[in-house]
């Protein structure tokens, strides 16, 4: 930061000294005070919103046995996936947003980033799946009906959905992790590896 003004960065940045009467306020995050509190709301209704729904989609399956079909395991298996992102990645995300700090210390951002990447890209394969499964139930009706037990039986069922995991996981291991790295994340240079 040679030759450049730290008032200058400080106006940029947000963190100037607001001096109101005889108090000061420092404002540290690129967000006004006002805006951090409404965004602060919005986003914790967001993961009341989606834990307590997705809540709602697993307690449903365990206490209703009917529900225990071939496609219901798989939008159980969203309820979990997005459940888990809603409970433990979105609220660790937060106070960053609003920051723009990372206040949780690198061991909890690199479990925080795979956590995330691996629970978002295994929601989308489950979006995938439950729709070939939906296609597999129109086009193949008759049959589908008939191997219902048997594809219980052999566990494919569980099989598709572990395979599903495993798949996030190697994205996340190889597309996600060399891209964006935990060191330059988990140090708050974030911003700079994604400017081209």
């Amino acid at each position: 930061m040679s030759g450049v003004n730290s008032s200058t960065v400080d106006n940029q940045l947000g963190n100037k000294c607001l001096a109101t009467g005889e108090e000061q306020f420092q404002h540290y995050g690129q967000f006004t005070p006002s805006v951090s509190i409404l965004l602060a709301v919005l986003m914790i209704l967001m993961v009341l919103a989606t834990v307590l729904g997705n809540a709602l989609v697993i307690l449903a399956f365990v206490v209703d046995k009917g529900l225990r079909t071939q496609g219901n395991f798989f939008f159980l298996n969203l309820a979990i996936a997005d459940f888990l992102v809603g409970g433990f990645c979105i609220p660790l995300y937060i106070p960053y947003v609003l920051t723009g700090q990372w206040k949780f210390g690198k061991g909890l951002c690199k479990l925080w980033l795979v956590m995330d990447y691996l629970l978002c890209t295994a929601s989308v394969f489950n979006i995938v799946l439950i729709s070939y499964d939906r296609f597999i139930s129109v086009t193949k009706a008759v049959i589908n009906i008939l191997d219902f037990t048997l594809l219980l039986k052999c566990r494919c069922l569980y099989y598709n959905i572990v395979t599903l995991y495993i798949y996030a996981s190697i994205i996340v291991s190889y597309t996600v992790y060399p891209v964006y790295g935990f060191q330059k994340f988990c140090t708050g240079m974030w911003l700079s590896v994604m400017e081209p």
